[in-house]
């Protein structure tokens, strides 16, 4: 019995360490190494399936409705969380992981336990993406013209803030915060002390869709569909240049001093998907590189930094991608 036992328990490592070995080398990124996460992407493309705290991710799988928790870097799932409605998005901090649902409920969890605390209805049209910044959560109403300000004390809706069409993502520095808008391609500005709204400047025209906010330097920096990358004073909105990154903008992140941009071509771009060619790093001077190269089909649903290492989340094919910085 014990020796059955013995040869149970190592066919079972064997088949762990070949999984293991079978993920790294499934991979579709050489530079990376890749580990399984979640394929749950659904019939449309959530953009913040990726939150890192510390040395652990969360994933939201968006058609299984629940998030994975994963130990980093070696990526073994150390937790599951089950939602009431597909995950759209996922945030980390103010001691929390919040996730938002495609019926508009932000949850609130305690990353130890990997357990539901609060559901917070947040009366949104149509949620989309989560932020925190200065002391709140902030989330999208894609249909609304408007972000919610929510007080995570309370798990009220502490302020509806009108800013443009589509408002796509955010960036926060001391007491202001950055809005663009994707379907009026349009830079605001967010006093957050008094959450008054100033409009900057539009960015772009026609097919383009500025979607994605990155802070570095004295700058702030756009990409999205039709768009390569773009640098914006964040005072006026003006545009100081055009940078060429050989592709459009998926996403963007900050990290080691520089930028990270996963491309798509032109013929990718009119389809909406997030399909990557490559990830550029670029310099605050300008200085264009390639990171990582994509031989196969990789959508990026979410993008972070942390620890050295840009990570990417793909969640069609479900795999968890790191590139060391």
């Amino acid at each position: 019995m014990r020796l059955g036992a013995l040869l149970i328990a190592a066919t079972l490592a064997a088949g762990a360490v070949a999984a293991d070995a079978s993920a790294r080398s499934n991979g579709r990124i050489p530079q990376a190494s890749a580990v399984h996460s979640c394929a749950a992407a659904g019939p449309y493309w959530p953009t913040m399936t990726l939150a890192l705290s510390g040395s652990t991710a969360w994933v939201a799988c968006k058609e299984d409705a629940r998030l994975a928790r994963m130990s980093l870097p070696g990526g073994r799932r150390t937790g599951t969380v089950r939602l009431d409605a597909p995950v759209i998005a996922v945030a980390a901090g103010l001691g929390s992981v919040w996730a938002l649902d495609s019926a508009s409920t932000l949850y609130r969890i305690e990353p130890r336990k990997a357990r539901v605390t609060k559901r917070i209805s947040t009366g949104a049209i149509a949620a989309y993406n989560i932020w925190i910044g200065d002391g709140s959560v902030w989330v999208a109403d894609d249909q609304g013209a408007e972000v919610l300000r929510i007080s995570p004390s309370t798990g009220k809706v502490a302020a509806r803030v009108p800013v443009g069409d589509g408002p796509a993502d955010m960036v926060f520095t001391g007491k202001r915060a950055w809005v663009v808008t994707h379907r009026d391609n349009t830079l605001f500005r967010i006093d957050t002390r008094t959450n008054g709204v100033t409009r900057l400047a539009t960015l772009g025209g026609g097919d383009a869709a500025a979607e994605r906010l990155a802070l570095l330097g004295d700058s702030i920096w756009v990409t999205g569909r039709g768009v390569q990358l773009l640098e914006v004073d964040p005072e006026t909105g003006a545009r100081r240049r055009t940078i060429d990154v050989d592709g459009t903008g998926i996403d963007i992140v900050a990290a080691a001093g520089a930028l990270w941009v996963p491309v798509r071509t032109l013929a990718v771009d009119r389809t909406g998907y997030p399909t990557m060619t490559a990830l550029r790093r670029i310099t605050p001077a300008g200085e264009v590189s390639t990171a990582a190269t994509a031989t196969g089909r990789v959508d990026v649903h979410g993008l972070a930094a942390a620890a050295g290492s840009i990570w990417i989340a793909d969640n069609t094919n479900g795999f968890l991608y790191r590139v060391a910085t």
